[in-house]
C-alpha cells in the first residue's frame, strides 16, 4: 500500500514520532509514540484508522456509569446507585491495529468511582464526554521535539 501525505499529497510513509499529552476537563491522556504519515516536506498526520481503534478500545476498557435524572449515578455493569467517592486513577489501554501499526498504549488519568455492589471501577457520566474529546486531542497533539 502506498502512502500519500494528506497536506502536500506527496509520497509518505508511515512512521513513529514521540510521544504526545492531551488534557480535556476531567481528563488526560499520554500516548508513548505516536504512528504518523510522514512525507519529505515534514508534514505529519496521524492516519484516522489509528483514532478509530483507540476511540474502540477505550471506550471497551473503560465501563461508565450511567446517569439518572435527579439521582446520582448509577454502576453500568449492574445497576446499583455509585455511591463511593470519586478518586483519580490511571488506567492503560492497549490500542492494536493492523499489521502496518505497531500496538499502542494510551493512559488515561481518569476519575474513577467503583460500585459498592459489584467492584466495577467505572467513569462517572460527568467526565464520559472528557474521555470521548481526550482520544482525538492526544493523537492531534504537537509532539514536544517537533517545530
Amino acid at each position: 500500500m502506498s502512502l500519500r501525505c494528506p497536506v502536500c499529497h506527496e509520497a509518505a510513509s508511515l512512521q513513529l514520532s514521540s510521544g504526545a499529552q492531551a488534557s480535556v476537563g476531567t481528563v488526560a491522556v499520554a500516548l508513548e509514540r505516536r504512528p504518523v504519515i510522514a512525507c519529505e516536506q515534514r508534514h505529519e498526520a496521524t492516519p484516522p484508522e489509528v483514532v478509530d481503534a483507540a476511540m474502540a478500545a477505550a471506550t471497551s476498557s473503560l465501563p461508565r456509569a450511567r446517569k439518572r435524572l435527579l439521582r446520582h449515578d448509577v454502576c453500568g455493569a449492574c445497576g446499583a446507585a455509585l455511591t463511593m467517592p470519586v478518586r483519580r486513577t490511571v488506567r492503560p489501554v492497549t490500542v492494536e491495529g493492523d499489521s502496518e501499526v505497531p500496538v499502542l498504549t494510551l493512559r488515561f488519568e481518569v476519575p474513577s468511582t467503583r460500585c459498592p455492589e459489584c467492584g466495577v471501577d467505572q467513569v462517572p457520566s460527568r467526565s464520559q464526554e472528557d474521555l470521548v474529546v481526550s482520544v482525538p486531542a492526544v493523537f492531534a497533539a504537537r509532539s514536544p521535539d517537533s517545530t
